[in-house]
């Protein structure tokens, strides 16, 4: 995976200064990471972001709803795209009408040969679809899906992240796990991953039940929050009376060790949405912002990293989504996986928080457009996540083609990635029930000072490549 090393560490000497001519040596300040660099996900190794795009419904080989992927890959002139499904040669398992293959769910190079490859999981299984010079080809292997024992623990669906925990420059991947004796908890997948078995090089089973008093349906989230380069794993759940409870294991040569902080929150029952990280505060640590629901309301949980784990610097913040957006409605499960990523989008040093909220309405009363979609985006600051700012982008926003109707679902996935590498970022936003959920991407610009822009914007949908008619749900999930 390029550039997955996120932070270093910069030791600041001690200084001698002269006071009224006697020599005076000032304390060492305590280390400073480097700025947060992004994290990069690029399949054929040509140095320029690429990311994937799901179509669970596509049509393939005559199949409904058997489902495709798209890869798009980052250039200098722009993104070029390829479609695989389980018709590709080397793709395990064969299409099937209702297949809905679909879950593009994590990146990285977790079999280490320096090409970063795409994760699937879908109803507990996960296939691993293999980068090489040529991008993703369709050379893939399905993950054995374990025994319920320690040493081999039952990969459960819902929860996965990819990181390096240990340093070795491969990517680890983390699930929910069931291991021996009903331990529930979370296993992790030390690469490399072989191509051939599916088996990691090492696996790790950490129940979290005893060892962290966690219980109940498990949120994972993996990232380095610590500064050290090594990404760390956050896990959420619940304990006794269903109080939520989350910790930080941070990520050692050696393997997990308990960190500080906890999750921002005020639910449990793994309601939480989807993640990101990136450095809000401008403090060089990356920060951990997660979407859930305080009842029937959608929120932002932000939660600030720092050397010793989350909330080091200052205490973390819930952001009521519906009050700071104008009644923003999003049932249970409304945020899809991926319409979240924090990235600085208007060169000033903190990274925005950009959001989908893929069942917001827009207009109101009489012209009230159901579940249309909307973009929002609330700026970082020094002082961390702020509503001073925030702004709203919708098919209705100037310059963004097409109009907003019933069930676009503009927001369903968004990604921020500078494919181009001219140092200016693009904002990507899916509407996978766009034009009778034949599915829609648009591609949003940035520029330093203002940030995103509807002026300029475009869009494409899976036939604009070659790919299938009809459908599609093009733009549910994106990954990279």
């Amino acid at each position: 995976m390029r550039q997955r090393t996120l932070l270093t560490a910069a030791a600041c000497a001690a200084t001698a200064l002269a006071v009224t001519g006697t020599a005076t040596t000032t304390a060492a300040a305590a280390p400073v990471p480097a700025p947060a660099k992004p994290v990069v996900t690029d399949f054929n190794g040509d140095g320029y972001p690429d990311f994937a795009i799901g179509a669970h419904t596509a049509t393939v080989n005559g199949l409904k709803r058997a489902g495709a992927v798209t890869l798009a890959y980052g250039s200098p002139k722009g993104l070029r795209y390829e479609v695989v499904s389980q018709a590709t040669e080397g793709v395990p398992g064969d299409p099937a009408t209702d297949g809905k293959w679909r879950e593009v769910t994590a990146t990285g190079d977790f079999d280490g040969d320096g090409y970063d490859d795409l994760l699937l999981n879908w109803m507990e299984q996960n296939t691993i679809l293999w980068g090489s010079a040529k991008g993703i080809t369709g050379t893939g292997t399905t993950l054995p899906k374990g025994t319920y024992t320690d040493g081999d623990p039952k990969l459960l669906g819902g929860a996965v992240g990819a990181g390096d925990l240990n340093g070795d420059h491969t990517t680890d991947l983390a699930f929910r796990a069931l291991g021996g004796t009903g331990g529930y908890g979370f296993t992790v997948l030390y690469g490399p991953i072989s191509r051939s078995t599916g088996k990691a090089a090492h696996n790790d089973f950490r129940n979290i039940q005893k060892l962290d008093k966690i219980a109940g349906p498990s949120d994972l989230f993996v990232g380095d929050v610590t500064g050290d380069g090594l990404a760390d794993v956050t896990v959420n759940g619940y304990w006794v009376n269903h109080e939520p409870k989350s910790a930080v294991l941070k990520g050692s040569k050696t393997g997990l060790v308990k960190a500080a902080g906890t999750i921002k929150q005020v639910a449990a029952w793994g309601n939480a949405g989807t993640s990101a990280f990136g450095d809000v505060n401008g403090d060089g640590y990356q920060d951990l912002v997660v979407t859930l629901f305080v009842g029937a309301k959608p929120s932002l949980s932000v939660n600030y990293g720092g050397p010793t784990g989350l909330n080091a610097t200052r205490p973390a913040r819930l952001v009521a989504l519906d009050g700071a957006t104008g009644g923003l409605q999003v049932p249970q499960g409304g945020f899809s996986g991926g319409a979240l990523s924090v990235v600085d989008t208007d060169g000033d040093g903190f990274a925005e928080i950009v959001v989908g909220a893929p069942y917001k309405d827009s207009g109101s009363g009489a012209t009230t457009v159901a579940e249309a979609g909307a973009v929002h985006v609330f700026r970082g600051s020094a002082t961390g996540v702020t509503t001073l700012g925030r702004r709203s982008f919708t098919q209705g926003t100037a310059g963004v083609p097409s109009t907003s109707e019933k069930g676009d679902h503009f927001g369903s996935a968004v990604r921020v990635l500078d494919t181009d590498k001219n140092g200016v970022p693009e904002l990507y936003v899916g509407g996978n029930g766009e034009d009778a959920h034949t599915g829609r991407v648009w591609k949003l610009a940035t520029a330093p000072g203002t940030g995103i822009t509807g002026a300029g914007a475009t869009s494409f949908a899976l036939t604009s490549f070659g790919g299938p008619s009809g459908p599609s749900n093009f733009g549910y999930r994106f990954a990279g």
